[in-house]
């Protein structure tokens, strides 16, 4: 998968980034506004495809990889967090330390939950 450094308001279809053909401009409670892509009935059909296939390989995956996909959620967004701080600031108007704290919390629960999946206790 390609690494996205910002979000761009494409869409991530069966693990490759896809412009959009229809775009619409957001209404930011401050700074400039931006050009996101508006997903096509197409485009929900081939994600909702894409997901079903990835639900039936991955439903049968190990808890070790379970836990890894989650892990990488987690980095992936630490990874981006400057941008998506910015980015969500701009849209909700809430300061950057709410945000941070929400992404924290968000990290620390996929984090906890790739370790519950690891533990395997609750089988």
């Amino acid at each position: 998968m390609t690494h996205v450094t910002e979000p761009a308001g494409r869409h991530l279809i069966a693990g490759a980034w896809t412009e959009g053909r229809e775009h619409f401009r957001s209404q930011p409670a401050t700074g400039e506004a931006r050009s996101f892509a508006r997903g096509t009935r197409d485009d929900i059909d081939r994600a909702a495809l894409a997901a079903e296939e990835a639900f039936a390989s991955f439903g049968w995956s190990s808890r070790q990889d379970r836990a890894l996909l989650l892990e990488a959620i987690a980095d992936e967004i630490e990874a981006r967090a400057a941008a998506i701080t910015a980015v969500g600031s701009a849209e909700t108007g809430l300061p950057a330390g709410r945000l941070d704290g929400e992404r924290g919390r968000t990290t620390g629960q996929l984090r906890l939950f790739a370790d519950h999946i690891r533990d395997g206790s609750y089988l």
